[in-house]
């Protein structure tokens, strides 16, 4: 169910980016809302918030911060807050290697 919640932010950053029509930007928001009646719960021995784990996929995916905080409609300081308490949770020092830390340790 969490590939439905990527899926939606995918399809926003992509239509934020390229400007199509308003059809992406519902189909978007329909996955979304339906990945949210849908979300299962962050894994029980992960630390990382359900939102932390969607930020840090989408960093592992090479989205910048703007990209990030436009698909989830927040602000880029809400991001950075975000990626500080990752970078704290997986004890790493940069992005690269808090993907590597949480992926390693099956978080997301």
């Amino acid at each position: 169910m969490r590939e439905i919640g990527r899926i939606s932010a995918e399809c926003r950053l992509h239509a934020k980016g390229l400007r199509p029509g308003l059809a992406l930007l519902r189909t978007a928001a329909a996955l979304n809302s339906l990945a949210e009646s849908l979300v299962e719960d962050a894994p029980k021995n992960s630390p990382l918030t359900k939102r932390e784990q969607e930020i840090l996929f989408h960093v592992s995916q090479g989205f910048t911060n703007r990209d990030i905080a436009s698909a989830f409609n927040i602000s880029e300081k809400t991001i950075e807050f975000h990626l500080k308490s990752v970078f704290r949770k997986t004890d790493a020092s940069s992005r690269t290697e808090a993907v590597k830390n949480a992926i390693t340790r099956g978080w997301i």
